[in-house]
């Protein structure tokens, strides 16, 4: 597979990061696509356990808060037998 591209500014940078590290450009654009994947893939791993972190938090705020009205739910709501508010 080729890939073409029609941007200066990149065709300058890899021809600038050629001549500097004696690399050939497929090698370098693969080994900065690997970079980047990985770079990604961390980034994602990472906004996950933060997301589960804040949830445990969140889950211990909860558990450790007052139980404001120790009542049972039914006895809270008050439907009569018919299912209306009592």
């Amino acid at each position: 597979m080729s890939i073409t591209i029609d941007n200066a500014e990149v065709e300058a940078l890899l021809a600038d990061l050629t001549a500097t590290t004696h690399r050939a450009a497929p090698d370098l654009l693969l080994e900065l696509l690997r970079r980047e994947r990985e770079r990604v893939e961390d980034e994602a791993e990472r906004r996950i356990a933060e997301g589960l972190a804040a949830d445990e938090a969140m889950r211990r705020r909860l558990n450790a808060s007052p139980l404001v009205d120790p009542r049972p739910i039914d006895e809270i709501l008050a439907y009569d037998e018919h299912g209306l508010p009592a």
